[in-house]
């Protein structure tokens, strides 16, 4: 089999003009945004009372589903539960202590049951490895009637975060098998490198 050697962004966007037309014009909208206020600072109030659960539910089946995002729900919340000018204007006017304490929380899906009221958390179970800690949690939306099953990945070598939403389904035994799997394939890895 062959080895698939991935392109830089740029060499990309020249073989795919649309494409390019499509990122340089919402670059240059990012570049030419308003410069922020320097005192103006936004946190968790903020967040809350200006979350779109519709869009952010949206979203995360669109662009988070089975693939590793780095960051946590705390970077889900902002990226997807806001339209893009919205999160710029977010992250320009961070109030950085209070974004740093968020960050520190353990359970970020208690985060998003404390931004919107549509969450419950039915089930989260962690792993600690080595050198990292695997999570996988459950969180049913009262909305649209969802069981939704993340995983989150914390390294502990080099401290990075990954994300995903990597299983959706409206039943919630079908939920449970699949983090029972998960956690089957967690713990048949973990043994093979016990065993090198």
């Amino acid at each position: 089999m062959k080895k698939k050697f991935f392109k830089p962004f740029d060499e990309s966007l020249d073989e795919n003009l649309k494409l390019k037309k499509i990122f340089e014009k919402g670059f240059k909208k990012y570049i030419n945004r308003p410069k922020p206020n320097r005192n103006k600072k936004i946190g968790f109030s903020y967040l809350k009372k200006n979350f779109k659960l519709d869009l952010f539910l949206k979203k995360i089946e669109k662009y988070n589903y089975k693939y590793m995002d780095e960051g946590t729900m705390l970077d889900r919340i902002i990226q997807y539960g806001f339209k893009q000018d919205e999160v710029n204007k977010i992250y320009d006017h961070l109030n950085y202590k209070e974004f740093e304490k968020l960050k520190t929380q353990k359970d970020y899906y208690k985060l998003l049951l404390q931004i919107s009221n549509n969450f419950e958390i039915i089930d989260c179970v962690e792993d600690k490895a080595v050198n990292k800690l695997v999570s996988v949690s459950i969180i049913y939306s009262k909305k649209n009637t969802t069981y939704y099953l993340f995983i989150d990945e914390i390294n502990y070598e080099d401290g990075y975060t990954g994300n995903c939403l990597y299983f959706e389904s409206n039943n919630i035994k079908s939920a449970e098998n699949e983090m029972f799997k998960i956690f089957q394939e967690i713990e048949k890895n973990s043994s093979k490198k016990s065993l090198n």
